[in-house]
This record gives structure tokens, sequence and C-alpha cells, in this order.
């Protein structure tokens, strides 16, 4: 068995041929993108932020080794402004780590399912 997962990888992409490849990688959508697809379990009222950017942001945070909602709350708050607004979401910040544990807890109830996702990155 390889250690490596390069070596595994590259055992199941020794089919592709180079037409197969995406000619425009630009073409694909964001993680934002995908993650915006997700069922939003929030009333429109009350959604001062988009669920994609959140999730992906949140997502970015606990990849850097955030362990709790208020890690997650303040890396996502010290990330550079350009790369919050380049993700979607506004310069200026004000999200409460009791305010994404309540989505979380809500998103963590709803069963998501295949077709809730699209590979277009947006919602029906």
């Amino acid at each position: 068995m390889p250690s490596s997962p390069i070596d595994v990888l590259a055992r199941h992409l020794e089919h592709v041929t180079v037409a197969d490849l995406l000619t425009d990688p630009l073409d694909l959508p964001t993680l934002a993108e995908v993650l915006d697809a997700v069922p939003d379990p929030r009333s429109r009222r009350g959604r001062r932020y988009r669920l994609g950017p959140l999730l992906a942001l949140s997502l970015l945070a606990v990849l850097g080794g955030a362990t709790s909602l208020t890690k997650i709350t303040r890396l996502i708050a010290g990330y550079d402004p350009d790369l919050r607004a380049l993700a979607g979401l506004p310069g200026t910040l004000r999200l409460a780590a009791s305010t994404l544990g309540r989505l979380l807890a809500r998103l963590g109830r709803r069963r998501l399912r295949h077709r809730d996702l699209h590979l277009s990155g947006r919602a029906r």
C-alpha cells in the first residue's frame, strides 16, 4: 500500500486525457458559491450575511486551527477585508459566536441531500 495519497490519486488519473481537463479553471464556482446552494435555515428577515461565505470562511478557520466558535469568529473577523470581500462578506463584520453556533446547530439538524447542492454552486 503506498504511503502517499499522491500515488493513489495519480493511479486514478492515468486514464484522464488532456482533452478531459477543463479549458478554463476560472469557470469553476468558488467554495462560497457552492455552499450558497445549501438551504439556509434562517428567515429572510434575519439574514445579515450570506450562508455560503459564512460556511466557507468558517471552514477556512477550522482548517487553520480554530477549535471553538469564539476562535472561528475571531479568525473570520481577523481575515484581511479583501479576502472577506472576495468570499462575499462585507468589510465590517459583526459576527457573534453564539449566532454562528445557532446557525450551525440548525444546519446540523437538517439532513442535506445531494440534490441540495449543484455543481454550478447556485441554489434551485
